[in-house]
């Protein structure tokens, strides 16, 4: 990997084109959360609902990590990414064409299924292209520049859907998704010039499955796998699901305003991903700034339960924070880079970003429940959306309470015992 002969346009346009397709993940991943109230008049979702509907993305995302693991080692990464995005593509069109919940969550399942690659398949080739030691670094660049797609969720998309609607909105990332795939399928390579592409196992279907079970018995996999089950899902079920309602019911922001609110913890965020990439190289750990991260998420989440009735200023900057801190994340598949052979590496980290989807869906259902049972009882909205910040945090203490059992180590390490 050291003896990359690539040029450095080479290098940039494959890094750029791997970090542009997956802008469209954290696009759709991110994109019901300022429409919500909208999809709540149009369509009358109740947010029962809405947490179903916007954590099938997650789901079926999650659910495709397992076969997405064995198509990665198995075929690599480029042809997994071209089959998996053109899934993308239908899904978009589908929801621009659904006319009830059940139809919105079928083109959320497609989305989730078609963006289940769109990460762990650029991973997997910086593996092939560039040193251990930039792992971490590049993880949290490739999250950080894709970050933009939840950008383009925030205010760019509510300007969209005043101007156009969001049904036209959708039919436009569809035909976005189109072009950069096309891109990708002229640019990306699993492995630089020089380099001879790596074995591909020949193993059956059964050994196949064989070694995500090898995986499942791995030292350190499922401490690290709550933390990443949990550390995610608490920072989306409130970008992706919850700010926007708890700014219109709580602080009456319209759909605008609201936008602008989530492009403050989306920009927040994309910040936070390139610093907290170097925190490896900082800390000389992997665990520590893990850890570091995780609390001060909980602290906050923690400050937005206490605070009753507290003003829009405070809150945005609170949310603004939250962030920036969630840069951390990442760092929990760079954690995960570590804990595995090659020969297993694609079946790891994918069945961790199954936990790391997973778990936004499990957290954003379980949220569209109690949010929608204490408004039944006759809650105030502040008081449900202020339990619901109080229930995230405790679920991110518990995570980080069992994931500081597992043993530390850092990139340097690592090269050397493998």
């Amino acid at each position: 990997m050291s003896s990359v002969r690539a040029s450095r346009l080479h290098i940039f346009l494959l890094v750029g084109i791997l970090c542009l397709v997956y802008t469209v993940s954290q696009f759709l991943r991110s994109s019901t959360g300022v429409i919500a109230p909208n999809l709540s008049a149009d369509l009358g979702l109740r947010p029962e609902g809405l947490g179903i509907l916007s954590g099938a993305f997650f789901l079926s995302f999650a659910l495709a990590q397992i076969p997405v693991g064995i198509l990665l080692d198995r075929y690599g990464a480029r042809i997994t990414m071209i089959g998996s995005v053109g899934i993308a593509i239908i899904g978009c069109f589908v929801f621009a064409m659904a006319e009830g919940e059940a139809g919105l969550t079928f083109a959320r399942v497609l989305m989730g299924l078609g963006c289940s690659a769109m990460l762990m398949g650029p991973l997997m080739i910086y593996r092939w292209w560039f040193a251990p030691e930039k792992f971490a670094m590049l993880s949290g660049l490739q999250i950080s520049i894709g970050t933009i797609g939840a950008l383009m969720a925030t205010a760019p998309l509510a300007f969209s859907t005043e101007m156009f609607g969001w049904r036209a909105s959708f039919v436009g990332a569809g035909v976005v998704t189109l072009v950069l795939a096309i891109a990708m399928g002229f640019i990306a390579r699993d492995t630089p010039p020089g380099i001879v592409p790596p074995e591909r196992p020949n193993e059956t279907l059964r050994q196949s499955f064989g070694g995500i079970f090898e995986v499942m018995r791995w030292p350190g996999v499922w401490p690290l796998f709550v933390m990443i089950s949990c550390g995610y899902a608490s920072f989306a079920a409130v970008q992706t699901l919850w700010a926007s309602p708890y700014l219109a019911d709580v602080h009456g922001l319209d759909l605008s305003a609201r936008g602008y609110v989530l492009l403050g913890i989306t920009g927040g965020q994309v910040v936070g991903l390139l610093i907290w990439g170097y925190a490896e190289r900082v800390f000389g750990s992997i665990k520590k700034p893990i850890l570091a991260g995780a609390a001060l998420s909980a602290s906050i989440l923690a400050l937005l339960a206490i605070f009753e009735a507290p003003g829009l200023t405070l809150v945005t900057s609170l949310f603004i924070i939250f962030g920036l801190n969630a840069g951390y994340t990442p760092l929990l598949l760079a954690h995960g880079r570590l804990l595995f052979p090659d020969r297993l590496a694609g079946r790891g980290i994918t069945l961790l970003n199954l936990g790391n989807m997973a778990g936004v869906f499990v957290l954003q259902a379980l949220t569209g429940v109690l949010i929608g049972q204490l408004q039944r009882a006759g809650v105030s909205p502040e008081t449900g959306y202020r339990a619901t910040f109080g229930a995230l945090a405790l679920v991110l203490v518990a995570a980080l309470a069992f994931y500081s059992t597992i043993p530390d180590t850092n990139s340097r390490n690592a090269a050397r015992e493998g």
